[in-house]
């Protein structure tokens, strides 16, 4: 189920609220939600790509393999979430950035 709208603004609005932390500036903290969103939207997408592929029922996947194959995607996306190789997390972020300037 993916993230409304609204979760990212939320979390907009709850950085503006935050304190600043000893070491840790409000920008980077928005820079990191920005890319855990990212990471989301492609775990998401990911999982969605599992669903539509041909798959035989001759041999029945188990539950463990399930559950590998979803942690398993969980690591590809923070990975490329990481890398910053879509994107998407820079967009968010500057997006965020120019509201919370506002």
């Amino acid at each position: 189920m993916p993230l409304p709208l609204s979760a990212l603004t939320l979390r907009a609005n709850q950085l503006k609220v935050i304190p600043k932390t000893k070491g840790v500036s409000e920008d980077a903290k928005l820079r990191e939600a920005a890319n855990e969103f990212e990471a989301i939207f492609i775990q998401q997408m990911l999982k969605s790509m599992r669903k539509t592929s041909l798959e035989s029922d001759l041999l029945p996947k188990s539950e463990g393999e399930k559950i590998f194959r979803s942690m398993l995607d969980e690591q590809y996306a923070k990975l490329s979430a990481k890398s910053g190789s879509l994107g998407l997390g820079q967009m968010i972020y500057q997006q965020l950035k120019s509201n919370l300037e506002k």
